[in-house]
């Protein structure tokens, strides 16, 4: 590049210039202080290397008028937004070598608010300080104010009344009027941050502005976005749909209230913000990294149809940010008919109910899980279990009515089929399949919580997919309505028990838990759920008492076979420990010794268990002889 002059700051000091001329490797053409160039003096072959506060940038723009004069921007302490907006090297000798070794100054669009020069971005709302990028040199430093910044967002916020009007790809005129927490406006996309992580096909100077919209519903998803974005970002990341993308080439924002923003940095307030690109492009080098990315054409929109608007903006308008998100009024009335419909008995859920339980049962008597799992799938029970949990929270006698009638259909119904394969089964035996299903414990209580939470989430939330939940309460229900089955037609009541004791413990779980999650989504308010919740509760800690025994006993079963498995005592080594019963302990032990044993090494062998465990015991042993002993 020829024809450079470095321009000064004029309150730099004689011994900070001569520093910085030192510096310039190789010297500049000319150097000179602001206060004394004369702009009309300069040409489009010349460049002027600033150095200069934002301040100063801003006015020797201005002081341009018609003439074309190329500029390249040094760091300079008080040169923040545009070091920001152009993505200038912090390094005061990488910058100059930067400009240096560039072939050519590109014209760039420059924004403007109001007739007001942007170097860098409009930041319009008070809590939007989490879209900011940190200005500090250090990495202590920025951490810090990274975390000053997310700790702002623990106070009240409260979203404001906007329209934007804006042209869309067409040059149709569109105007939005949305509840949001505040809006961030830049005419690079590569040169912000935020823009550059979460826009992956953004220009550098494609002649629009861009803009977004942050409008969340709940503070948690806010906390959510500005973790990713200020301590994991990632290019090219997914849009949260509560963040709005807008590129057009003008775009006004008004409001009924005050607009608060902060246009680089400086704060102001006004009624309404026109935002356009100053006609004339500026001639003026960026860094070095923007200047290399490839130039693209982005999205014109993303989101904009997903901004609060009608109802939904005034019900956000009129309460502090919450938590967790609460439902609007239309989407309660969605889900509200979705479950209704669900609470019903069709002909569709009772022959899925009997081709699941009938899979499952076949699946129970050939100690098969892929089987089971594939009657898990089938099973329509989500539906109605989500329904009961809804109606219980929201004390609606009429769906708690339809969904428990569905429900008890679909038991007797599951309950029929598998009594009639276990009839015409000529097999009797507790194998694994059968034995997990008739010893409930809490665990399986946990199993039943964490389904309804995932049922209810999955309803709430139309973009994921319900089969998924509906495995997943299926896989807490099924099962043990076919062991409940197998135990009636085995006339075992201990097997049908245990199984009944766990299906009712897991749709307690699950309509406690689903209920909750709804309460948590804003479906309710808690005054209305109160009552529900507590009957809720009341039957899952009747049911968890028992749980929590047989949970006991499954931890002393486990210690037992922990301290006696591979256990190696005067008669040989233990292997193989079961525990056959608890109260009284009954034990079944394999013993491999080096030689046969008597009934009077029986009898010692049973002490010197009993001295282990510290408890008398029942013994069922087996004997296994080391071969390579009797070989000796």
């Amino acid at each position: 590049m020829k024809n450079i002059t470095f321009v000064y700051d004029p309150a730099t000091e004689q011994e900070k210039l001569e520093e910085l001329l030192g510096r310039l490797n190789p010297k500049p053409d000319k150097h000179i202080s602001l206060a004394d160039l004369e702009v009309s003096g300069y040409s489009e072959n010349d460049c002027l290397a600033c150095s200069l506060s934002d301040k100063q940038i801003k006015e020797l723009i201005k002081s341009f008028g018609e003439i074309s004069v190329r500029l390249a921007l040094l760091p300079h302490p008080e040169m923040i937004e545009a070091r920001k907006g152009y993505g200038i090297n912090s390094s005061f000798e990488k910058a100059w070598e930067e400009i240096q070794q560039a072939e050519e100054i590109p014209e760039i669009d420059m924004m403007q608010v109001n007739e007001q020069m942007v170097l860098n971005s409009l930041v319009v709302g008070t809590s939007m300080s989490i879209l900011y990028s940190n200005t500090s040199s250090s990495f202590l430093e920025g951490l810090k104010q990274r975390l000053t910044q997310l700790g702002s967002l623990f106070r009240r916020v409260k979203l404001k009344p906007y329209t934007i009007t804006y042209q869309d790809s067409g040059d149709e005129e569109k105007t939005i009027e949305t509840a949001a927490m505040g809006i961030l406006v830049v005419a690079q996309c590569e040169s912000n941050f935020v823009f550059r992580r979460i826009i992956e096909e953004s220009g550098l100077d494609d002649g629009r502005i861009h803009m977004l919209v942050l409008a969340p519903k709940s503070l948690f998803a806010l906390i959510q976005f500005s973790l990713q974005n200020l301590f994991f970002p990632t290019h090219g990341s997914t849009l949260p749909r509560f963040v709005g993308y807008i590129s057009t080439r003008e775009v006004k924002i008004t409001s009924d209230e005050q607009i608060y923003f902060a246009l680089d940095g400086e704060k102001g307030e006004e009624k309404e913000l026109t935002i356009n690109l100053i006609e004339k492009p500026i001639a003026i080098l960026p860094g070095k990294d923007l200047l290399e990315d490839e130039k693209k054409v982005g999205p014109a929109q993303i989101n904009a149809n997903s901004l609060p608007t009608g109802k939904l903006k005034e019900e956000l308008l009129h309460r502090f940010l919450p938590w967790v998100r609460h439902a609007t009024s239309e989407e309660f009335k969605e889900l509200f008919s979705l479950l209704r419909e669900n609470s019903q008995t069709s002909s569709t859920y009772l022959v899925l109910m009997a081709l699941s339980t009938m899979i499952a049962t076949f699946g129970l008597f050939g100690d098969s899980a892929p089987v089971v799992i594939g009657a898990m799938i089938l099973a329509p029970l989500m539906g109605p279990i989500i329904s009961l949990a809804m109606g219980a929270l929201r004390q609606d006698g009429l769906l708690i009515k339809n969904s428990l009638i569905t429900i008890f259909w679909g038991i007797v119904l599951g309950l029929i089929f598998s009594i009639i394969i276990t009839w015409i089964t000529p097999l009797e035996v507790l194998n694994n399949q059968i034995t997990a299903r008739i010893r409930p414990n809490l665990l399986d209580l946990g199993i039943a919580v964490a389904s309804g939470i995932a049922g209810a989430y999955a309803y709430s939330k139309e973009e994921i997919n319900k089969t998924l939940a509906g495995v997943a309460i299926s896989v807490a229900l099924v099962p043990p309505l076919a062991v409940a089955g197998i135990g009636i037609g085995w006339m075992d009541w201990g097997v049908f028990g245990g199984a009944m004791l766990l299906l009712g413990t897991n749709l307690a779980g699950i309509v406690m838990a689903a209920s909750l999650t709804f309460l948590m989504l804003g479906f309710s308010p808690f005054r209305l759920a109160k009552r529900g919740l507590l009957i809720s509760l009341g039957i899952l800690i009747v049911i968890a008492l028992p749980l929590g025994l047989s949970f006991n006993k499954m931890v002393e079963e486990n210690t037992i076979i922990q301290e006696l498995s591979g256990k190696e005592i005067p008669h040989g080594l233990l292997r193989e420990v079961n525990v056959i019963q608890i109260q009284p302990l009954k034990l079944s032990v394999t013993i491999l010794s080096e030689k046969a044993l008597n009934e009077q090494d029986f009898k010692e062998i049973k002490e010197e268990i009993e001295a282990e465990i510290g408890q008398e015991i029942s013994l069922e042993l087996t004997l296994g002889v080391r071969m390579g002993a009797i070989e000796k």
